[in-house]
């Protein structure tokens, strides 16, 4: 199995050289590591100078992790792709313990997740797979609790901040000359790719004894719990949430899965549209993008819905 690692970092410098070693340090050996910088301006370029015998891609401005995650896969060769953000760790056999299994399934399968701890504490749980809320929304299982053991299984897709996923399966959900939307700039792009790959047919499976480690918001963003996450990122980036929400559900979501969940997303829409207003008006503006893009994400959706072989979104619906 040839896998290709591509580290995609911004101001992770933190977390950088950490990442960088435990790839390095992996049993099974990734053909190719590629990083792609996008616009640090900490002291991750110095870092990664001491890495001469890596690919490393400096880029003059940041393009998002979307468009730095194709960049990745563009200019990598192996049939399967590591993908992950700076503020990761794997563990020595991480990459053995995935891939071993990944060769026994069938072909079906083109997404496969670890277990994530958090970094700041390895008793807690930062993904045990990725599953989506009645609200219409993607979770993390087991996010931020003690762990629950979840067995090896089917699930939805892995957490975006390290996933193997099968050069096929993006290949089959890919638009012109994109694999993950690069419309959304940042947030949500992993659960529109599981949304995309799902309607294909593929599948997700879930390993835990293959563990890495996250730092929850250490990549470009403050630190803070789940509760205050949000408010304490930068309005840029809050922008994105707040449209790409309504983008991805505009491209990916069937009514029926709306009005099926119709209530659960009316009260969460309420009260967080309340919290808007009162606390983080100055989000509002970031529907600007929604209203710009909404005819472009009905026609991507209508190339999707074209070639679906089968979905089973509500299984993953928890």
């Amino acid at each position: 199995m040839k896998v290709s690692a591509v580290i995609i970092n911004h101001n992770g410098a933190e977390f950088l050289a950490k990442c960088i070693d435990s790839v390095l340090a992996q049993l099974l050996k990734p053909v190719e590591i590629m990083i792609i910088d996008s616009f640090s301006t900490d002291s991750s370029l110095e870092i990664l100078a001491k890495y001469g015998s890596l690919k490393v891609k400096k880029l003059d401005k940041n393009i998002g992790f979307a468009a730095a995650a194709n960049m990745g896969i563009w200019e990598t060769t192996g049939d399967f792709l590591l993908i992950m953000n700076s503020d990761t760790c794997l563990r020595v056999d991480f990459l053995e313990k995935l891939c071993g299994k990944a060769e026994k399934l069938d072909g079906t399968y083109g997404m496969f997740s670890g277990k994530l701890l958090r970094m700041q504490d390895e008793l807690l749980v930062d993904s045990a797979g990725q599953f989506i809320r009645r609200t219409l929304r993607p979770i993390e299982r087991n996010y931020g609790l003690a762990d629950k053991m979840y067995p090896a299984g089917d699930c939805f897709f892995p957490c975006g901040a390290v996933m193997l996923l099968k050069r096929e399966m993006l290949k089959s959900v890919q638009f012109e000359n994109e694999y993950f939307d690069e419309d959304f700039y940042m947030y949500f792009e992993d659960f529109d790719m599981g949304l995309r790959a799902n309607a294909l047919g593929w599948k997700c499976y879930y390993e835990p004894s293959a563990v890495a480690t996250h730092f929850r918001g250490g990549s470009g963003e403050k630190k803070g719990n789940k509760i205050f996450l949000f408010r304490k990122k930068n309005l840029e980036l809050k922008r994105h949430l707040l449209a790409n929400r309504y983008l991805v559900l505009t491209k990916n979501a069937p009514a029926g899965l709306i009005v099926r969940n119709f209530p659960f997303i009316l009260i969460y829409e309420l009260f967080f549209w309340l919290y808007l207003v009162i606390f983080d008006i100055r989000v509002i503006p970031g529907m600007k993008k929604y209203f710009k893009l909404k005819s472009r994400m009905k026609e991507k959706g209508k190339i999707i819905r074209a070639k679906i072989v089968k979905s089973e979104i509500m299984k993953w619906v928890i």
